[in-house]
């Protein structure tokens, strides 16, 4: 019964927000009630409905109802390339009081509206999101803002709020779109109630993605954490299995080695990540928040196939190497990225997407190659993290080279009994679940310990300092032989390798076996 009487509510609500685009909406008690109804005098309530036009899914109209916490409307960060932003794609705002009555709004700059209203009474902000951000250029992908398929309509958090504040504790969002369609999202479902969803703040609002449409959804739980991946697309809802056994091998895989789920900061506490992956023109992805958008290639090339694949399992990682613990500062990006690139080298191994020759190849002619040109290389630290996207060879194979470097140390010198593994476990128990984070002279002084061997002058050479790693060097004391020439990374195997070199390769590759 209280299903359908809210059910009852959020219908008259519509229907009274349409009215008061052109004139008062009806019967101010009948308003009043309504609005007491549906959100009660919570204070800290706000409440968005979203609705997908059934004749035009390019159009969602929103509204958005609540206690202003002060006079100004805003969108979040991102689309800085164009000059009002996020705003560019909003049409007919408009604001009422509960008596329908017209509240005036100031378009300010950067996507910010001034709301003249002063009382401490709910209001209804309506508007529109034109989506058509495939029309605009996006420096990192229109993955990570907004557009429209076929088979649905995707859209970032950022790309379709409108937000009052800084922060609220009771967040709900209800989703009317057409009666085919479903949506997958990384919030709470509200109870008995479909398509309706509890977010938990205003950031994990700002961080979301969703798609809504005729898609397909895999879901994977662990304990309390749930995987759900969103295929759009025949071509991708064709490769289903494929991507079944990748995301449940890559799951199991990150928890078996950290021993745990992820267990982010009490600021940033979730329980769900989705993964959304279309078919297109081009292959791309982003991660946003906890969440990772993916564009891949029709019938594409097989470094298409590579790239899409150590896109979600890099990201994925960033879960526990990002989010369940991360660093005091930026000059230790190299680590984050890096040891993520090396440890999704052997999440793809582990679930076979990888061999011996393909793990090797991608050393070089990802890794390596974009080490090897990059202008960064002996002139600037890898502690630039700033720096990163503008020096990715430096940073993300930087960094990876690090992790190989240290870990082939390790293994060495405790014949193998100790390993880089350690290192990021014993960040995840330490600083799992805290608000506390690593720093660069940790990192240092915890694989000194590892090996038994102080790694300052390492650390002071490679990374504090500008010289060029030596991959090749530490590649071969397992067993492989490495050799620079002609600017690329060439590695062979060794004909007569030690068993603790071969166990060495072993670990290389993610097989931890001990002697």
């Amino acid at each position: 019964m209280k299903t359908f009487v809210n059910l009852m509510v959020l219908i008259l609500l519509l229907i009274t927000s349409k009215k008061a685009n052109a004139e008062p909406i009806i019967d101010n008690t009948i308003s009043q009630r309504l609005v007491n109804a549906r959100y009660g005098n919570d204070m800290d309530k706000i409440v968005y409905v979203v609705t997908i036009d059934e004749s035009n899914h390019r159009l969602a109209k929103v509204s958005m109802t609540f206690t202003p916490k002060n006079n100004l409307l805003y969108m979040t960060q991102g689309a800085n390339q164009l000059p009002n932003r996020w705003a560019t794609f909003v049409q007919n705002l408009k604001a009422v009081d509960v008596k329908g009555n017209i509240i005036q709004l100031e378009e300010l700059s950067d996507a910010q509206w001034k709301l003249q209203w002063s009382r401490q009474e709910k209001v209804t902000v309506s508007y529109e999101i034109r989506l058509d951000h495939e029309d605009y250029t996006w420096s990192s992908g229109i993955d990570g803002a907004a557009y429209a398929t076929d088979w649905g309509v995707f859209y970032t958090g950022r790309s379709l709020f409108i937000l009052n504040g800084d922060e609220w504790k009771n967040i709900t969002i209800d989703f009317i779109m057409p009666s085919e369609w479903h949506i997958t999202t990384p919030f709470e479902a509200a109870k008995n109630t479909k398509n309706s969803f509890v977010v938990n703040n205003q950031t994990a609002l700002m961080q979301s993605m969703i798609f809504a449409g005729t898609h397909e959804e895999i879901s994977f739980k662990r304990d309390d954490f749930e995987l759900i991946f969103a295929l759009g697309g025949d071509d991708i809802i064709a490769q289903k299995e494929e991507f079944k056994n990748l995301a449940s091998g890559v799951l199991d895989y990150y928890i078996a080695l950290m021993g745990g789920i992820p267990n982010p900061s009490p600021n940033n506490k979730f329980k769900k990540s989705i993964v959304i992956i279309n078919s297109s023109t081009l292959t791309d992805g982003e991660q946003i928040g906890n969440n990772i958008s993916m564009l891949i290639e029709k019938n594409g090339n097989k470094m298409s196939k590579v790239i899409s694949r150590f896109m979600f399992a890099h990201e994925f990682f960033h879960l526990w190497n990002g989010k369940s613990f991360w660093p005091t500062n930026e000059d230790t990006e190299w680590f984050k990225e890096g040891f993520t690139n090396y440890y999704t080298l052997k999440s793809l191994y582990h679930v076979g997407f990888l061999d011996d020759v393909s793990y090797l190849e991608i050393l070089n002619s990802l890794f390596f190659q974009r080490y090897n040109t990059d202008d960064g290389i002996g002139k600037i630290s890898m502690t630039r993290g700033e720096e990163k996207h503008d020096h990715w060879g430096l940073i993300y194979s930087g960094g990876l080279f690090v992790a190989i470097s240290q870990d082939m140390i390790i293994r060495n010198a405790t014949n193998n009994k100790k390993n880089v593994d350690h290192l990021l476990k014993g960040l995840f128990q330490k600083y799992g679940g805290t608000n506390d984070g690593y720093s660069l002279e940790e990192l240092r002084d915890t694989l000194s310990e590892l090996s038994g061997k102080d790694q300052s002058e390492f650390f002071n050479t490679y990374v504090n300092g500008a010289t060029r790693i030596p991959i090749d060097t530490y590649l071969s004391m397992a067993s492989l032989v490495a050799t620079i020439e002609d600017g690329a990374l060439k590695i062979d195997k060794k004909k007569s390798p030690s068993q603790l070199e071969e166990h060495m390769t072993m670990g290389l590759l993610g097989i931890n076996n001990q002697n």
